[in-house]
């Protein structure tokens, strides 16, 4: 039997939705369908282990081929199935964990797809070829698939390559002060008590040189620039106030940096669209960047109420926004990425933080 949570089964609920409703739509900032837009499907493609899946929609059947026309179904199938499967995932209890629907799982035995999650070498989830009315080009969109019903998915999961050293500078600390630090359960509390011994943090470099050289790649200044943001998110403790947005807004006021933003006040905002644009496209910290967008052309988002919208790489300046006002930073688990803690290191003493950064939704 297959089982998955909320999050898995939406892969499945995704195709289906699809080719019921048979038509892509754009989403804007605040996860509505852009009004009077949307792109007809011309055919879907769903990647299996060792083969590929096309479903091409023509008239009210759906033609599944493997290589080679195999069979119709007509799309009232999948009108009944995309309802139950989301009607299942939609009453599942939260916090369940894994579950089953052998309905959907029989209907999609149907078509031989035997698994939740597609697999493929270009880390697409689902693969769209839609007409573009403005252009008259039929456009092949490889998407990920990013699901509301479940727990929000991180876009920059942490790892030892994104931890970021900085020197305590001010006074070197006791061994009292450096204890207290560490026994603070906040990160709040931990940067209060450092600026009240009269110390705080110089940021002093990424500690993997691939990453450094990654974040280079979106601006030469860029570490500087998340390390001021990590700064200021491990200081803050009121949660609302932890988005991408806010503390870039904060960041342009202060313009550590210097740009001229008399002549261009969104350069901050600009610089951290491209760095989370380029991430959800396929930059890795421990990887090295070439720009490679193969990977993933967007996101296709499973709303809560059980509708598809998309932000794509081909709608830019939608999918630059949406990443932008719909992510968060966190505090991945110190225990595994060793940060937090005063330590010293050739006579001086550091602390490293560590960058994380969800969906909010």
């Amino acid at each position: 039997m297959l089982t998955g949570n909320k999050g898995e089964w939406s892969e499945p609920y995704a195709l289906l939705k699809l080719l019921a409703d048979g038509k892509l739509y754009l989403g804007d900032e605040n996860f509505n369908k852009v009004k009077g837009i949307f792109y007809p499907i011309i055919k879907v493609l769903r990647h299996e282990k060792e083969r590929s899946v096309e479903f091409s929609i023509q008239d009210k059947l759906i033609v599944v081929s493997d290589s080679k026309p195999l069979f119709k179904i007509p799309i009232v199938q999948f009108i009944k199935n995309a309802k139950t499967c989301f009607d299942k995932i939609k009453t599942a209890k939260k916090g369940k964990g894994s579950f089953e629907i052998p309905e959907i799982e029989k209907f999609l035995a149907s078509f031989s797809i035997t698994t939740l999650k597609a697999k493929s070498k270009l880390k697409n989830d689902i693969t769209i070829q839609v007409t573009d009315p403005n252009t008259f080009l039929s456009p092949t969109l490889g998407f990920s698939i990013k699901s509301q019903m479940g727990k929000p998915s991180t876009l920059l999961n942490a790892s030892g390559a994104t931890n970021f050293t900085f020197i305590i500078k001010g006074r070197a600390l006791t061994k009292v002060e450096i204890n207290q630090i560490k026994n603070a359960k906040k990160f709040s509390n931990k940067l209060k008590l450092l600026n009240s011994f009269g110390a705080s943090l110089e940021f002093e470099k990424v500690d993997n040189e691939v990453f450094q050289s990654n974040l280079q790649t979106i601006d030469y200044n860029f570490d500087k620039i998340l390390s001021e943001m990590l700064v200021l998110y491990y200081a803050n403790n009121v949660v609302s106030e932890n988005t991408v947005k806010k503390f870039i807004e904060s960041i342009t006021t202060r313009n550590t940096i210097g740009y001229n933003l008399k002549i261009n006040s969104s350069m901050y905002e600009m610089i951290m669209k491209k760095f989370l644009t380029d991430y959800a496209l396929g930059m890795r910290a421990a990887e090295v960047w070439k720009r490679n967008y193969q990977a993933t052309g967007g996101y296709l988002i499973v709303k809560e109420d059980g509708e598809l919208i998309c932000y794509h790489f081909y709608f830019a300046k939608k999918f630059e926004d949406y990443l932008f006002n719909n992510t968060k930073l966190e505090t991945p688990d110190p225990d595994k990425h060793k940060f937090g803690d005063v330590y010293e290191e050739m006579g001086k003493q550091k602390m490293k933080l560590n960058l994380q950064i969800r969906f909010i939704k």
